[in-house]
């Protein structure tokens, strides 16, 4: 699967073109390149790729993005745990470690009205959120 867009402006042109495939086993991977309006050398393009596959009941991803002068690299997981979901997500952008770890899980099934609580751990600390409406 192939996708394209071009928009042109007083500043030059933009334009954007990717390609996704399913792979054997529902693995997935797509790339896209972007360049800036009016720029027009690759490098400085933006490259987008994206991998993913099911692994253990859940989904795992890996995304790479970047130019000449900066790249990023994020993996993560995903599954259903005990009626939730379940997350693990690690990064590096421009020099810094980011990660992030976490379960959400609604209780609208269980309790007599709206509720759910997600809990998590990043490198800014342990966060929380609990919601209940009736």
């Amino acid at each position: 699967e192939l996708d394209a867009k071009v928009r042109a402006t007083n500043a030059g042109v933009t334009g954007r073109l990717g390609a996704r495939r399913e792979l054997p086993g529902g693995v997935e991977a797509s790339y896209s390149v972007e360049n800036p309006v009016g720029v027009y050398d690759l490098a400085s393009s933006t490259h987008r790729g994206r991998l993913s596959a099911p692994v253990a009941g859940g989904e795992a991803v890996l995304r790479v993005e970047g130019d000449a002068s900066s790249q990023a690299y994020e993996t993560s997981y995903a599954r259903e745990l005990q009626g939730g979901q379940a997350a693990f997500r690690m990064s590096r952008k421009d020099g810094a470690l980011g990660y992030n770890v976490s379960y959400a899980r609604n209780f609208e099934n269980v309790l007599d009205g709206a509720a759910g609580v997600h809990v998590g751990i990043d490198e800014d600390g342990v966060y929380g959120k609990v919601r209940a409406s009736r």
